[in-house]
């Protein structure tokens, strides 16, 4: 009961703090001219469980950008405006913050078209856009499900972590996989018209060895100069499905014969 009290108060914390913060970026957009505002700035946009948290945690540690988290994780009554006065508040660096599909779609309902919001902050914002998906639906899928379970799905600096193999639901994971790909589907429409840097987690984010190059590549991409990074993420989830997947055999069976049986083989 007392984890549970905590919890309560702990939610509407972070609520009373985003309204504040929400306040603080609209005086901010009210007294920042268009023009001043900080070069480049840029959104990191896809799905949760994607390997977003690790990219901008890389980009913040270029010298030259400035990185927030999911700035639109709680409702505010005026989204595009908060975008911007929050990369107001940046100072003299480059800004970029991350936005999730979902937030778009589910959480700011205060949004007159939602689907045009991604195409407005490029047109009317200037924010440059980067797109970050994962390929692998099952992996994703399984990615959601371990962090509901286990509330982490990568620690820092955390060298004991291992993951234990999990025991899933087949019918949840297709379900899973079935949502996953309606957000892409969603997010092709917001994307729809908007020039943009496309990546996945498989080829940018897997491997720590392309790190660094991926960081130079968006460096590159945004115009500011690239620096040596050190990612503290390291994925912990078993690099096997056979490994990661208690019941590896039911969920096979599931998919099979499906679109999503491509998936069992691939690594990561």
């Amino acid at each position: 009961m007392f984890d549970d009290l905590i919890s309560v108060l702990t939610q509407q914390y972070l609520k009373v703090r985003q309204q504040y913060r929400h306040a603080q970026a609209l005086w901010a957009h009210g007294r920042t001219d268009p023009g001043s505002l900080p070069e480049p700035r840029f959104i990191l946009f896809g799905r949760g469980r994607s390997g977003t948290t690790a990219l901008l945690s890389m980009l913040d540690d270029v010298p030259a950008l400035r990185c927030e988290g999911e700035i639109l994780h709680n409702y505010v009554p005026y989204p595009y405006r908060h975008v911007l006065g929050r990369s107001a508040r940046a100072g003299p660096m480059g800004y970029g913050c991350k936005i999730l599909s979902y937030q778009v779609q589910d959480v700011q309902t205060a949004l007159d078209r939602p689907e045009a919001f991604i195409h407005r902050l490029w047109d009317e914002g200037g924010f440059q856009i980067l797109y970050l998906r994962r390929s692998n639906l099952l992996r994703h899928a399984l990615s959601n499900i371990r962090a509901r379970r286990e509330q982490f799905h990568q620690k820092k600096d955390d060298a004991s972590a291992k993951a234990r193999a999990l025991r899933v639901d087949p019918d949840a994971v297709m379900e899973w996989i079935r949502s996953s790909e309606a957000l892409g589907t969603y997010e092709d429409r917001l994307l729809e018209g908007v020039p943009h840097r496309s990546l996945t987690y498989e080829e940018h984010i897997r491997a720590p060895e392309a790190h660094q190059q991926t960081v130079d590549d968006i460096c590159a991409y945004l115009g500011v100069k690239s620096a040596p990074i050190e990612s503290s993420y390291r994925k912990i989830a078993p690099p096997s499905l056979r490994d990661g997947l208690a019941n590896y055999d039911a969920v096979a069976r599931r998919l099979e014969g499906t679109p999503y049986e491509q998936y069992l083989e691939e690594r990561g």
